[in-house]
């Protein structure tokens, strides 16, 4: 990992690129862990993001099940300490999650995302909610 930290001139392509090229679960954790106090070389969130993409959704949910063995506190830190990554993406990893089984690691997120001050969850199969209805009484 120092060697990889050495070389500032890696750009997010880069790493993305070497991380589909090379999906090994060590490698993408040093990627996306600060190091030396410095911030990680790249995005947790993002780097999901890009596997669940590129076909590689094993990986992705392999990486998310390692972090999430660290307990709830583990996801939660790097959910809200990822300045690329918003909550509405870790909505869709959590989508991805239920759509190939790993109800128990979706509902952990989404749980997360639930705590966060300011977010509501609105059923999209509750007709009797109307975004709108104040601009009109």
């Amino acid at each position: 990992m120092e060697y990889i930290q050495q070389f500032k001139d890696f750009t997010s392509d880069d790493l993305m690129k070497l991380i589909k090229l090379c999906p090994h679960t060590e490698l993408i954790q040093c990627l996306t862990k600060e190091w030396n106090g410095k911030p990680p070389s790249l995005s947790f969130g993002l780097a999901i993001l890009h596997l669940f993409s590129t076909d590689m959704k094993k990986v992705g949910i392999k990486l998310l099940q390692e972090v999430n063995k660290g307990g709830r506190d583990a996801i939660e830190y790097l959910m809200i300490n990822d300045p690329f990554c918003s909550l509405e993406r870790w909505q869709e990893m959590a989508n991805v999650c239920l759509q190939n089984g790993f109800d128990k690691l979706s509902n952990n997120i989404m749980s997360i995302l639930r705590s966060q001050a300011g977010v509501t969850e609105i059923s999209e199969e509750d007709d009797t909610v109307n975004l709108m209805e104040h601009v009109f009484w």
